[in-house]
């Protein structure tokens, strides 16, 4: 399968996997089921949902397999609790209860068990991005992120389920700010971004007033919006004053953000998400936290298209644990054809050629087989 950008999406393409929809809090339903052929109004309908965009079908890439980092069902299943249970939240007017917080520690325990199962922890988060509603899934991408920075750092399975829970429950506190601020494509006022600083404090103070969680996840929440030089809100710490888990969520936080489409900007690609973050070591991010972060995200995700020094343009096969820059991939030449799998860490030949940027960029791609 191949990845295709949403604005690259054209008719007769077939999709190789489901694109979700939200039907209720508690219900989701696929858009579009794998195996359709697309057509103009199938594609309208993939751009007004802000999808990223889709995997399609192709012969050149038929044993091409994209892994899941969470298997589809629990993935499914904890993205409608998510909605049911922030909807829940703002219903009661901003005011918790047991029965949310329940729900969601289950969640962050289920996540953690999935994830620590896998042979291999490499993340593929575009994946992810089929799912049409952002706010929810903002809070799953956060949690898986900062589950895999935790593993990295070698943290327990407790500290896992803990970072993992502040991570779904890090936004909560949005659910009581307008959402025309929250969507508002324009520079927020003075006044609009005092009121986004506060949704960090308004869910640590509803969790805190019940003493529904231990203090290590009411501090990741309260934290995730701090930078390492002091200029992040809602009280200025800097280095080690913030939280470990605070850290974490602050740079799963924004990469997530940053690989979303929203109504205002296209989403990054990975390997743009990852230079803008690196860019911010001890700045915005620990540096340490981040390395941790970067070990476990593919910069070229399988199944993209990416141009290479020599001028041709291959898609990702495999990506590599310890070389995330130099993935195996396959040359597709303008005639349709193939190379063989190109290790870019192992194969001599290729020792000069090196990943430029993303193939969809380069003036000669075009996909229409």
């Amino acid at each position: 399968m191949l990845f295709i950008p949403t604005e690259l999406l054209r008719p007769n393409m077939v999709l190789a996997k489901d694109i979700n929809l939200f039907i209720t809090d508690d219900f989701s339903l696929p858009l579009l089921r794998r195996g359709q052929v697309l057509n103009e109004l199938f594609i309208k309908k993939i751009k007004f949902h802000n999808v990223t965009g889709v995997y399609i079908e192709s012969e050149v890439s038929e044993d091409i397999i994209v892994n899941d980092i969470v298997n589809e069902k629990l993935k499914a299943t904890v993205l409608c609790d998510i909605k049911k249970n922030f909807n829940q939240f703002k219903n009661n007017r901003g005011e918790v209860n047991t029965y949310i917080v329940d729900n969601i520690a289950k969640m962050a325990k289920s996540l953690v068990i999935d994830i620590l199962s896998n042979d291999e922890i490499l993340i593929n988060l575009i994946d992810l991005k089929s799912y049409d509603d952002y706010t929810y899934r903002h809070s799953l991408c956060v949690a898986i992120l900062s589950i895999t920075t935790g593993i990295s750092l070698n943290l327990n399975e407790h500290m896992l389920t803990e970072i993992a829970t502040s991570a779904l429950l890090h936004d909560l506190g949005k659910m009581t700010i307008p959402i025309d601020i929250i969507n508002k494509p324009d520079l927020l006022t003075p006044e609009e971004y005092e009121t986004v600083k506060r949704h960090p404090l308004v869910a640590v103070e509803q969790l805190k007033k019940k003493h529904l969680v231990s203090d290590a996840v009411l501090s990741g929440i309260e934290s995730h919006h701090e930078k390492y030089d002091g200029t992040g809100y809602p009280h200025g710490l800097k280095g080690d004053e913030i939280p470990l888990y605070g850290k974490i969520l602050a740079i799963s936080d924004v990469y997530d953000a940053l690989t979303s489409t929203r109504s205002y900007r296209r989403a990054c690609f990975p390997n743009e998400a990852i230079e803008y973050v690196m860019g911010c070591a001890d700045v915005h991010f620990d540096y340490e936290i981040l390395k941790a972060f970067l070990k476990n995200i593919a910069a070229y995700p399988v199944g993209t298209f990416v141009s290479l020094s020599d001028g041709n343009i291959a898609v990702v096969v495999k990506n590599l644990q310890l070389n995330a820059l130099r993935p195996i991939v396959r040359i597709i030449y303008p005639d349709g054809t193939t190379s063989k799998n190109i290790d870019l860490s192992q194969d001599i030949s290729y020792a000069n050629v090196t990943i430029v940027g993303m193939g969809y960029e380069n003036p000669e791609f075009s996909y229409n087989r």
